[in-house]
């Protein structure tokens, strides 16, 4: 099937790599997959064609999609971002399915699903997401997809060091993603004289909230020493290699691809008790959970593992079995190719 895999104004982060994760995994089936992305910098990808929009005027962009449609003639456009789920409608208009005949997917990466409902069929990224779509939208047209990683490493057991441990995090610099709760708890533990290092990655999306102000907060919580700031993460083996637990703070998380990053890595993760994190976690067995914004529960766990370090490569040991089982890519490739077959008989 000849698909178009569609994403606009992309960066570095979680949605960036599901829509890597869907061109890899729709690859695998022995689709057609061609690109369209965004002509910003961030292109590295490989694929047998990749169209580019300008990303400058969007009216220009949309009719460049238009004629993209008409000379590459997809039978689905997949669409990770909420522009073209909204240009989606009006794509519809210009081009009439009866003529073209493509079928549109909308990929719904978080909780705000209005501009999904242009599209044909949806695609929810945990069953919560789902509920809520499903009470404006066909039920036999929506869809429960997690996301998904690609198993390049073996499970390799770790040496926890339970005296001084490094505390990894990274992702996109924002207070949604919890850095500030991380901080506080790092000056608790310092009050309570365990020692830590903390390894913070994470790349930029706001001039408000950056490198800069993490560093501030490290500098009020007196922690600034025990800090190091990596900047963008780009070699996550490299990462991790130093890195005993990973921190998932998040306020709000609808799946959390972080996490099973965490799982890949061999690594302990303790994360907050958001939608994504649960779906993840079982507590207490493959990872820990603590209470949302609460850096008191934060260090509450991260003590627990601390004095019972005889638990720690058994929990990770069992959220790589977790990870083997219902996340990897084949996993996502075998969804895929369930939805596109319904969608081929609709």
């Amino acid at each position: 099937m000849r698909i178009l895999n569609a994403i606009h104004s992309q960066s570095i982060g979680g949605v960036e790599q599901v829509f890597r994760d869907y061109t890899q995994a729709l690859t695998m089936r022995g689709h057609e997959v061609a690109l369209l992305i965004s002509k910003n910098g961030n292109e590295n990808y490989s694929a047998t064609k990749i169209f580019k929009l300008k990303n400058f005027a969007q009216i220009f962009d949309f009719l460049k999609l238009l004629l993209i449609v008409i000379s590459y003639r997809p039978k689905v456009i997949i669409c990770h971002s909420r522009r073209l789920m909204k240009w989606m409608r009006l794509l519809k208009f210009f081009l009439p399915q009866k003529i073209f005949n493509y079928h549109t997917i909308a990929v719904n990466h978080g909780i705000t699903f209005d501009t999904s409902l242009h599209c044909d069929f949806i695609i929810s990224i945990n069953r919560q997401i789902k509920d809520l779509v499903d009470k404006h939208f066909d039920q036999k047209k929506s869809f429960v997809v997690n996301n998904a990683i690609d198993i390049s490493q073996k499970y390799q057991q770790k040496k926890f060091n339970n005296i001084c441990p490094t505390i990894g995090i990274y992702g996109r610099i924002e207070p949604r993603k919890g850095f500030d709760v991380m901080l506080l708890a790092g000056k608790i533990l310092q009050e309570k004289n365990q020692d830590f290092r903390f390894k913070i990655g994470g790349f930029e999306v706001s001039e408000n909230y950056n490198l800069t102000t993490l560093k501030n907060l490290a500098l009020q919580q007196q922690i600034i020493d025990k800090c190091n700031f990596v900047g963008v993460v780009k070699d996550k083996l490299d990462f991790f290699l130093d890195v005993d637990i990973l921190c998932v703070p998040s306020r709000e998380e609808p799946f959390g691809l972080v996490i099973i990053e965490g799982f890949l890595y061999s690594t302990l993760v303790i994360a907050s008790d958001t939608d994504g994190a649960k779906l993840l976690i079982n507590d207490q067995q493959n990872g820990l959970l603590f209470k949302n914004e609460s850096s008191q529960d934060l260090v509450d766990k991260i003590l627990s593992i601390i004095n019972n370090p005889q638990n720690y490569n058994q929990i990770c040991q069992q959220a790589y079995k977790v990870l083997q089982d219902r996340y990897s890519l084949e996993s996502l490739s075998q969804n895929l190719q369930n939805i596109l077959a319904k969608i081929n008989n609709d």
